[in-house]
């Protein structure tokens, strides 16, 4: 019974967790494999300088800031999907055992 309960909960987390992730980093994920400065496309050789961050960014380091971005998104949706089938599978269970 305690089992139940601890992946009812860890599900729901799955659920609000990943889709979270996912939103944060869409913008890497719809980009695809475009490198964007400010929503400007970069080139090999450029810098990406944030007066709001006061730093500078080179090309290679921001494609592999999107590339992150881009795992990181796709892990959040697998997380939420992986969260739903579980909630779905409890659903199922607890349908059977109440026969």
């Amino acid at each position: 019974m305690a089992t139940r309960r601890w992946l009812t909960v860890l599900a729901c987390v799955l659920v609000v967790v990943g889709p979270v992730m996912f939103f944060v980093n869409a913008e890497a994920v719809v980009n695809g494999h475009a490198v964007e400065c400010d929503g400007s496309l970069m080139r090999p050789g450029q810098w990406c300088t944030s007066f709001s961050g006061g730093g500078s960014v080179s090309y290679d380091e921001e494609k592999r800031n999107e590339a992150r971005g881009e795992r990181v998104g796709y892990a959040g949706a697998g997380l939420g999907a992986l969260g739903g089938v579980l909630l779905i599978s409890q659903g199922i269970a607890a349908r059977r055992r109440s026969r």
